[in-house]
């Protein structure tokens, strides 16, 4: 069972392989961020918003540097449907 710690908080362990972590310390660094669980708080945050975004209805897209455009694929969720192009 996991522990709390202060008010609305619970600490529990995460598994992951080095390379991930690697590459999340990398961010942390980057970043300027105290530590790894804040680059994993911060992620985990990102993804709850856009969740929340695609469950009130909103579509989601992107576009790169080059102008390419696509539909952002969030899980869990059905793959987005590739449009012909014109």
């Amino acid at each position: 069972m996991p522990r709390t710690s202060g008010s609305k908080k619970t600490r529990f362990s995460l598994w992951l392989p080095d390379e991930i972590r690697k590459e999340l310390s990398q961010r942390q660094e980057a970043t300027g961020k105290s530590s790894v669980a804040e680059v994993i708080r911060e992620a985990v945050e990102v993804y709850r918003s856009l969740l929340q975004a695609k469950e009130a209805g909103m579509s989601l897209f992107y576009e790169d540097d080059s102008g390419q455009k696509g539909r952002i694929w969030l899980l869990p969720g059905p793959l987005p449907v590739r449009r012909p192009k014109r």
